[in-house]
């Protein structure tokens, strides 16, 4: 017995169509060519700046909450995102940002065609603006100089500076805005 059984009859079916069928296939061939032609720079940095934030944003929660396995743990990103604070704290300065930057690289994950503007990233704008007033880039070079912001205040200080930050942040709020596609 062959592993293949009837592929005969099936290419004696299609015989009198292969004309038709290598149309259809060369059609189609096409479009998977162009889709992988497609640069994924884009795609690439997005992915990247996520995972760079991801690795500070678990250093965080280990050294500021002492959740040691966290990665053993195998929350969502943005599961991680929501153990940031809202007050209080330098890291709830990025958090609106670094769940704007999660959107965008689920954006990436579940379409081919994605892109992003300026529209889509405003948290992430209004940190660099005050963070990095003098900065003028691209979308994707907001989202990579953000991630060099997100990450600085993910880190936590020495003791002695440590109680300096609190100080410094002790009235910064954040307001949160839930929606089903910042949750994946």
């Amino acid at each position: 017995m062959r592993d293949i059984e009837g592929i005969e009859k099936a290419l004696s079916v299609l015989a009198p169509h292969m004309q038709e069928v290598e149309e259809s296939f060369n059609h189609e061939n096409q479009k998977f060519v162009a889709l992988m032609e497609r640069s994924s720079g884009l795609m690439g940095r997005i992915l990247e700046c996520h995972l760079i934030v991801e690795h500070y944003l678990e250093k965080y929660l280990q050294d500021e909450y002492g959740l040691r396995e966290i990665a053993s743990a195998r929350l969502t990103f943005f599961q991680k995102v929501s153990l940031i604070d809202n007050n209080g704290r330098a890291s709830s300065f990025v958090k609106p940002g670094i769940i704007e930057l999660n959107k965008i690289r689920n954006r990436f994950s579940h379409n081919l065609s994605a892109s992003f503007s300026d529209d889509d990233i405003p948290n992430i704008i209004e940190i660099l603006r005050l963070s990095r007033p003098s900065l003028s880039a691209d979308s994707i070079g907001k989202i990579e100089a953000f991630t060099t912001v997100a990450c600085t205040f993910l880190i936590v200080p020495p003791p002695a500076l440590k109680l300096l930050f609190q100080e410094a942040f002790h009235d910064i709020s954040v307001v949160i805005h839930q929606d089903a596609e910042s949750a994946g």
